[in-house]
């Protein structure tokens, strides 16, 4: 079985105004598991949310709900 090294469970990240109130859903719900060997491309149009995945990933931004783990 191969080990699981990029993983995501309800992965969502909402964007909120200056009060707080909702203003975009950059992701919503991503489940992802990318096995070790694996090569992998994230690609998709403007505004998809492919940006904000990696800055979850690497901890430069903080999910709304869900989790986003590295080497589990």
């Amino acid at each position: 079985m191969s080990e699981v090294v990029v993983e995501t469970r309800n992965l969502t990240k909402i964007y909120r105004d200056f009060w707080g109130r909702r203003k975009v859903h950059a992701l919503k719900s991503l489940d992802l598991e990318i096995n070790r060997g694996e090569i992998f491309g994230l690609l998709g149009p403007n505004g998809s949310g492919k940006t904000t995945t990696i800055k979850l990933l690497l901890g430069l931004l903080f999910p709304s709900e869900g989790e986003a783990l590295i080497f589990g």
